[in-house]
């Protein structure tokens, strides 16, 4: 079971190895609090119903929205602990791209981004052949948290955009991109991102502990950074 709620297009999905047999996109237009729980409950009375036992629980930690990754961190940590499951996270720009090379299956080289307000963006380079290797040959330093992700101010970001522009994909929040929000490349549902990095880090036996895991914000929020300057 994969869960992402990192922006404003949360979402759920269960997959088994890469086949997904189900989602639930979060209603966008409702914070992820009160439609994360309901999309929960249709999932696992679906799976039950249709002998679907989850082996584990994955979720997306970040970067992402401070209040988005607390609740997809917590719901992802009260399964575990509910369903005596084991967890796996993954890098949030990781599933984003994930998300995207399976929905455009002839890109090969993809960057994510996602805006990190106050002038910044989050931003992640991606390889299909690194970040979605072969299920029955991933390599024993593979990692569901790439050491690929920056954060960026907006002038850097849009400099280094043009100079790669049109050799990669690009995928992740519009904002961001301006006028080159039209070469987005789809993805159907995120989770479905999640999901595949999971089921490699599984498959390697990369779980994480639930006391242990918190979110990764990757900078401070406008709070601590207003504290800092006092």
């Amino acid at each position: 079971m994969a869960i992402e709620t990192t922006g404003r297009l949360g979402s759920v999905a269960v997959l088994r190895g890469q086949r997904i047999i189900r989602k639930v996109n979060l209603n966008p237009n409702q914070r992820s609090a009160s439609t994360l729980a309901p999309a929960l409950q249709g999932i696992l009375k679906w799976c039950q119903e249709h002998q679907q036992t989850p082996s584990f629980v994955s979720v997306a930690d970040g970067p992402g929205s401070f209040t988005g990754l607390r609740i997809g961190v917590t719901t992802a940590k009260t399964l575990c602990y509910a369903l005596e499951l084991p967890l796996v996270s993954v890098d949030s720009l990781a599933a984003i791209a994930a998300a995207a090379l399976h929905a455009n299956p002839t890109c090969d080289t993809i960057w994510a981004v996602i805006d990190a307000y106050r002038g910044q963006v989050f931003h992640g380079r991606f390889e299909r052949a690194t970040l979605l290797p072969d299920q029955h040959a991933i390599p024993s330093n593979w990692t569901s948290h790439p050491e690929t992700i920056d954060v960026l101010q907006q002038e850097t970001w849009h400099t280094q955009l043009e100079q790669k522009l049109p050799q990669i994909g690009l995928t992740g929040d519009p904002k961001p991109l301006g006028a080159r929000s039209a070469n987005l490349l789809t993805r159907d549902c995120d989770a479905i991102g999640v999901g595949l990095l999971a089921v490699r880090a599984a498959a390697l036996g990369h779980f994480c502990d639930p006391m242990q895991l918190v979110p990764r914000y990757l900078k401070p929020s406008a709070a601590e950074e207003k504290v800092a300057e006092h």
